[in-house]
Formats: structure tokens, C-alpha cells, sequence
């Protein structure tokens, strides 16, 4: 009976994801409180929140969108852009090369929605100057940002419920999938500008006095930059060694943030434009929602049937990988993760599977996810962005058309990387 129920709530919840009908973080949220108010989490009170909802997760994203807010405030990602166009000369294909390189490497630095969200102005700038459709490169940025992304921990959204979930750190993540993630986006340089990027051949004159342009007239605030780029350099340090240090990456980020304030002079209420709100909604309603699955007994299920077929290690792996790429793609990667969390760690505690799968989701995950609109909060963000800009709209099938091929060549690499690395 509970487990119907639940299986009803989460079936009805996704569906009202997929299709868009109304915020995501309200539905989620909406129906993991449904689920409490039915009472499927026994006694449920704030001294069990934290037993249910991930607050290092939580702790984590808050602590870097405060530290990049900060940053933003600086000017630090304009000039940083005006490097990448200054360093060009005004050769169209080669700046749209360094400016995907530039994205996925923040991407991974940061994560891709801020990343996605700092370069959009820029990259509709540079499309309207040179009198080309921003499609093309917004579409290829996408891919750059989900791709640059997987690298780290604190890249893609997946990869922070993930590495919460494993215990995985930061160096975990660079060392796994950061090699396969670089690799990738450096192919994905070179696919695009063979395959998509020819016809802008040409467009040089257009563009006219952009590579003259002058990076220290976009700072705005130097002594911001110098104390919150330190900070953010700081935090990485901390992310790389926090197993050594014994403190939870969420800790050193909020210990960040506050630093970031503290020193600059800033308040909360100045930077509240900066916390996506809405995603940290939605992965409470997510965790709430994969909660009452574990609770129902439906992850013991799942992870009963996935036990059974995983025979051949190898094939396992690749298997799921290409099933988590395949519901990313569908339902989104983040939604798709959590649902997976409870399952791997069954998988991996009660049927001594190797800790080395979650390198398969992550993968699957992040390079799936980028495959649709829905797939991946960086590319619902970009979207309506270009809506917006060019005043129309952008279909579900305009944009796979453009990433299924590439992203289907990515997975396909990202297979065989797990096969070699993590099987034989």
C-alpha cells in the first residue's frame, strides 16, 4: 500500500517535471511534503530532517554561490572573457574554440548553470556582432559546460549528490573522471569547429575593434577581485585535501563564503540574487522523494534486480552508465542521481559491488544529461535565456537534433574509458 503510494506521488511528481507544467523545485518540494504529511516517513520532525535531506549538499552549493557571486561582483569573469576575445585577434573560429575551452574549464571550476549564466551576455555578443545565429554557439557552449562539468565535484550538480553520497572528495573526482571530462571537451573543441563552426569563416571583419578591447576597464572593484579570488583558490585547496583536513567540503565552502563577506565588506541581503533558490528547493523535494523510495522498500528492489544481471563486471558498468545517460537525458540528471543514490549505496554495501560504479553515473549522468533542454539545469537556464535574447522560441527537437550526435560519440569514449580504467 505505502509503496504504491509513493511510487504514484513520484511517478505523478516527474511527469510534471518533465513536462514543465509548473516550476520543478515546487513540484519536488510539494511532493516530498505530500509524502510527509502521509506519514511515509515515520515520526518525521526536524530532529530527522537531517536524516532525510542532504545538508552537505545544501551546505556546499549555498557556500560556492556565495563565493561566486562575490567574484561576479568583482568583474573577475569579464575580464576574463576579454582575455579569451583579446587573445583571438579577432579570428572567429578560434575565439569560439577558446570560449568553449574557457566554459567547460570553468564549468568545472565553478559549476555550468553560473558558468552558463556569466557567459550567455557575451556570447550573444559576439554572435550579434558578427551577424550569426547564437544557436549554434549556445548549443555547442552547452555541451562544453555539462562535458567541462563532470570534471570535478563541485562541476555539476550530479557529481555533488554523488560525491556526498560515496564519500568520494574533490581529488576523487579530478582523478577519475577529470582525465575522460578534459579529454572530451577537447574533442568536443575540435568536432564542433570542424562539423559546425566552417561557416563562420569570414566573419572577421565584423567584428571589428572587439579584440582591442581593454580587460582592466571590466574590473570593478580590484580589491574585491584580489580577496575573493584568493578565497575561491583557498576553497579549492580545501575541497583537494579535506579528507586529510577531516572537514566536510560543505564546511569549507560556507567557512568561504563568510570569509569572502567578511573581507569585502558585503552582506547576505546584497548577494541574494546570487542563490538559486529554486535548485536548492528542488534537490530538498528530490531528497525527500528518494528518501520515501528507500523507505518504501522500492531501492531494495532495484538494487535486488540490478545485483542479478551484474554477472559481467565490465558490461555492468558500461550498462549502467548508458541507463543513467538514457534517464538523464529523459527526466534530468540531477532527479535521475537521486533516485540512483539509495540503489548504488544497496549495490555497493549489501551486494559487494565495487565503489568504482558511481564513476559510471557520474559520467552517464553528466554527459547524458547535456543530450536534451530537460536533461540538465545549465541547459533549461541557457534556453530560456535565448529565448529571451532572440524573442522566440527554442524547440525540444531544434536542440537534440544539434547535441545527439555528439553526445552519443562522448558516451560512447566515456564507455570505453570506464572498461579500460576501472575493469580490466
Amino acid at each position: 500500500m505505502v509503496a504504491g503510494f509513493v511510487v504514484a506521488i513520484f511517478i505523478a511528481a516527474y511527469a510534471l517535471i518533465i513536462f514543465g507544467r509548473l516550476k520543478r523545485s515546487v513540484v519536488a518540494l510539494s511532493a516530498g511534503l505530500i509524502l510527509a504529511f502521509a506519514r511515509v516517513f515515520s515520526e518525521f520532525g526536524f530532529d530527522k530532517v537531517g536524516e532525510l535531506v542532504d545538508f552537505n549538499t545544501l551546505g556546499l552549493l549555498i557556500g560556492m554561490m556565495i563565493i561566486v557571486g562575490v567574484l561576479r561582483g568583482s568583474g573577475f569573469f569579464q575580464y576574463a572573457s576579454v582575455r579569451v576575445i583579446r587573445f583571438s585577434r579577432g579570428r572567429t573560429r578560434l575565439l569560439i574554440s577558446f570560449l568553449l575551452l574557457t566554459i567547460g574549464l570553468f564549468s568545472a571550476l565553478l559549476d555550468n548553470v553560473t558558468t552558463i549564466i556569466l557567459f550567455a551576455p557575451i556570447l550573444f555578443f559576439i554572435a550579434d556582432t558578427a551577424k550569426k545565429s547564437p544557436v549554434p554557439i549556445m548549443f555547442a557552449s552547452l555541451l562544453a559546460a555539462n562535458i567541462g562539468g563532470a570534471a570535478t565535484l563541485i562541476g555539476d550538480p550530479p557529481n555533488i549528490l554523488i560525491g556526498s553520497a560515496s564519500g568520494f572528495g574533490f581529488l576523487d573526482f579530478v582523478m577519475a573522471v577529470g582525465p575522460i571530462a578534459m579529454l572530451m571537451l577537447v574533442f568536443l573543441v575540435f568536432y564542433m569547429d570542424k562539423r559546425v563552426f566552417r561557416s563562420f569563416v569570414g566573419a572577421e571583419s565584423e567584428l571589428g575593434d572587439l579584440p582591442a578591447m581593454d580587460p582592466s576597464k571590466t574590473i570593478r572593484s580590484m580589491k574585491d577581485l584580489k580577496i575573493s579570488l584568493a578565497v575561491f583558490i583557498a576553497v579549492l585547496g580545501g575541497f583537494a585535501f579535506h579528507g586529510m583536513l577531516g572537514y566536510e567540503p560543505s564546511l569549507i565552502a560556507l567557512a568561504g563564503a563568510a570569509a569572502a563577506l567578511l573581507l569585502t565588506g558585503k552582506d547576505f541581503s546584497e548577494l541574494a540574487s546570487d542563490i538559486e533558490w529554486d535548485t536548492l528547493l528542488f534537490f530538498v523535494g528530490l531528497f525527500l522523494l528518494s528518501s520515501a523510495l528507500h523507505v518504501a522498500g522500492i531501492s531494495e528492489v532495484l538494487s535486488a534486480s540490478l545485483s542479478a544481471i551484474a554477472v559481467h563486471e565490465g558490461l555492468f558498468y558500461i550498462m549502467l552508465l548508458w541507463i543513467t545517460a538514457a534517464l538523464s537525458a529523459l527526466i534530468g540528471a540531477v532527479p535521475t542521481v537521486a533516485v540512483l543514490i539509495p540503489i548504488m549505496r544497496t549495490l555497493t554495501v549489501s551486494y559487494g559491488i565495487p565503489l568504482d560504479i558511481w564513476w559510471a553515473v557520474s559520467i552517464g549522468a553528466c554527459f547524458g544529461g547535456g543530450a536534451t533542454i530537460t536533461g540538465s539545469a545549465a541547459n533549461m537556464v541557457a534556453v530560456g535565456l535565448m529565448e529571451k535574447h532572440m524573442k522566440t522560441t527554442v524547440t525540444y527537437t531544434e536542440y537534440l537534433k544539434f547535441s545527439l550526435v555528439p553526445t552519443l560519440l562522448v558516451l560512447s569514449i566515456g564507455s570505453v574509458y570506464i572498461a579500460l580504467r576501472f575493469v580490466l
